[in-house]
């Protein structure tokens, strides 16, 4: 056998490499099998999602859509109203548009389908015609109706000229016939009341000729009420045919429905089956590799345990509990391979750092003769106490005892604590001498003192430094203040509104909230009269009482121009109601004269918009608002509107 071949023997990274090797190779196997198993799951279940979940879901809506056109039918049937009837039969064809195209989605070859969808076809017919049918009998409804109500009130017209009181006994129970009519809903009563009429008009025909040819026409001519209760019956009894046929066709459609919902979840409930079945499989094969993969892993591990682990743990042994490495130790160890290479480095690395530490240590003594004859302070502690500190350091703490790091302030404790712990602070600890007022900035590092580890303090003087750090912060504060307040009015400016909006509209702010948005009347006429420095104070003026009627939780801001803005946070309509009127008569009150405005005096719109809903965003709120100042300033100005539901109610009051 060549040295080559012995030399890859021995080699620890040809056995570790084997050994890796051995385990991928069992990994790719298992995973090839996985990526198998998984593809065959894949195809199954994009399969049921691509194509039967799909179908199920559309004959879920289906089935939504034959109930709601049930509903439908049957509102058209009972409705009392032409014009609803209308809407009703624009949503029915609406719905049955839907509902073709669903089922036109559908696959063509499922024969329940294709007759579910040649009933669909035949419902829209059935109710149009039940339409047009109910249409009628509203109208006929609606001409009996003032036809009788014109008889009766010639009726009770002619009852009061006549004297006779035959003729009035007649007229009066001509009358409560009349009204018996109206409330008659069996045909048998309808027409036992007919016939009293019929004898009553007969009767009065040879009484009083008069009043019989001024209420027979009504009842009896062409268009009358007897020829009007004729076609209220037919009109009727068509309604009441072509409703029985709509409910047969719907029934049609929703047992067809059905029986295609049934089938095509039966369907999907076998290829789940399968997949499931499948899993459990895959789950099986997958647990017996893991089993072998175990087995194998064990083995390796064993063989690596007594090929490298033990030399590992001599290796540690000869670390950890020498501070040297001599030539006997080293062989120990097989030259010939890596760990017999690494010990050999490991007895250089020891004999390097051996010598730097005497260098650390020649180091040490130097540093120290530097600090002790420096004039920085600077402390040195072993533990807890104080081996030295220098001249300056005693002066800034004179008056106390230093023996230990318990006699020092609590900046310089946390500074040795963390720095012990090797803990890298994110702020710098600080101390601040009260009697000097200067600022001292902490550092803290390990060092060697007279041959020992130990802890060196230093205090910097950074007081320059932290004192342009505190007015720069001041600095920006007051700048930031300014960049939120109008320069003329000192409120706040649109650009925070903005910032508010943002905050709402991201879902940070609170609902309830209320917009009041003012404008200044006739603010341009103002300014053309007397001037812009004078429009400028009306500015100021207005700002000012908007403000002291502002609450405190909410926002007084100058919008642009002549508008003005409150924004306030939790408030009900009845509150934002209030403090709009007190602010639209606050400003009235200061008697301000306007030279062109009809109210002699200075006035201002208000348009009031509540939040409602959660849902509701605040751009939308404002426009409310908006479109509500629009209708004030439509309505005479010095007046406010609130904004509520999909119209506007007013409040107004002209404060001259």
């Amino acid at each position: 056998m060549s040295d080559e071949s012995l030399s890859i023997r021995r080699s620890l990274r040809a056995r570790i490499a084997a050994t890796v090797f051995i385990m991928v190779l069992l990994m790719l196997i298992s995973g090839a099998f996985s990526l198998y198993y998984f593809s065959q799951l894949n195809s199954a279940v994009s399969k049921q999602s691509e194509q039967e979940l799909p179908a199920l879901k559309r004959l879920n809506s289906i089935q939504l859509s034959i109930t709601r056109l049930a509903t439908l039918s049957n509102e058209i049937s009972n409705s009392n109203s032409p014009a609803y009837s209308r809407i009703l039969m624009s949503q029915v064809r609406q719905q049955i548009e839907e509902l073709q195209l669903s089922l036109k989605a559908l696959s063509t070859g499922n024969e329940q389908v294709q007759r579910l969808t040649e009933i669909v076809a035949k419902v829209e017919p059935s109710v149009m015609n039940m339409s047009r049918s109910k249409a009628m009998l509203d109208q006929v409804e609606d001409a009996l109706f003032a036809r009788t109500t014109e008889a009766l009130r010639q009726t009770i017209e002619h009852y009061k000229l006549v004297e006779q009181a035959s003729t009035k006994v007649l007229l009066d129970g001509l009358w409560q016939d009349l009204n018996q009519l109206a409330i008659n809903k069996h045909l048998y009563e309808q027409n036992r009341t007919l016939i009293n009429i019929r004898k009553t008009l007969a009767s009065l025909a040879q009484r009083d000729e008069l009043s019989f040819q001024a209420i027979n026409p009504l009842i009896s001519a062409p268009k009358g009420v007897f020829e009007l209760l004729s076609q209220k019956e037919v009109y009727r009894t068509e309604v009441l045919g072509l409703s029985t046929q709509n409910r047969i066709l719907l029934g049609n459609v929703v047992d067809f429905g059905h029986r295609v919902y049934i089938e095509t979840e039966d369907t999907v409930t076998l290829q789940a089956n399968d997949i499931s079945t499948s899993s459990e499989r895959f789950i099986d094969v997958l647990t017996v590799m893991f089993v072998v993969q175990l087995l194998v892993a064990f083995s390796l591990i064993i063989y690596l345990n007594r090929e490298l682990f033990r030399r590992l743990q001599a290796l540690k042994h000869l670390v950890g509990q020498q501070k040297s490495i001599t030539d006997d130790d080293v062989a120990l160890f097989d030259e010939r391979n890596e760990l017999g290479v690494l010990v050999k480095q490991l007895q250089n690395y020891v004999d390097t750092i051996t010598a730097q530490q005497r260098q650390i240590e020649t180091t040490s003594h130097q540093l120290q003769t530097i600090i002790k004859h420096s004039h920085m302070k600077v402390a040195v502690f072993q533990n807890e106490w104080l081996l030295y500190s220098s001249e300056s350091l005693n002066q800034l703490f004179a008056g106390q005892e230093l023996s230990c790091i318990d006699d020092f302030p609590e900046a310089v404790q946390l500074c040795v604590r963390l720095s012990r712990h090797e803990i890298q602070e994110t702020d710098k600890q600080a101390y601040f001498d009260e009697q000097n007022q200067h600022w001292y900035e902490i550092a803290s590092n390990a060092v060697f003192w007279d041959n020992q580890q130990a802890d060196l303090v230093c205090l910097m003087d950074v007081t320059e430094q932290v004192k342009a750090e505190q007015e720069f912060k001041r600095t920006l504060m007051v700048v930031e203040s300014e960049a939120k307040k109008d320069p003329l009015t000192g409120l706040l400016n649109r650009k925070l509104f903005d910032t508010q909006v943002a905050s709402f509209q991201s879902g940070e702010g609170e609902c309830g909230y209320a917009v009041l948005l003012f404008d200044v009347d006739y603010f341009k006429q103002y300014n053309d009269q007397l001037g812009h420095l004078q429009g400028d104070n009306i500015l100021k003026m207005v700002a000012s009482v908007i403000k002291r009627n502002t609450p405190a939780s909410g926002l007084a801001i100058r919008y642009g121009g002549e508008e003005f803005l409150v924004f306030i946070p939790d408030c009900l309509e009845r509150s934002a109601v209030n403090i709009a009127q007190s602010i639209v008569e606050d400003v009235y009150n200061q008697h301000i004269p306007h030279p062109t405005s009809p109210h002699k005096y200075l006035t201002v719109s208000c348009g009031i918009s509540v939040q409602k809903g959660a849902e509701d965003p605040v751009l939308k709120v404002f426009d409310q608002a908006d479109k509500s100042l629009y209708k004030a300033k439509g309505s005479g100005r010095n007046c406010m509107m609130v904004w509520r539901d999909l119209h506007q109610v007013g409040s107004q009051k002209n404060l001259h």
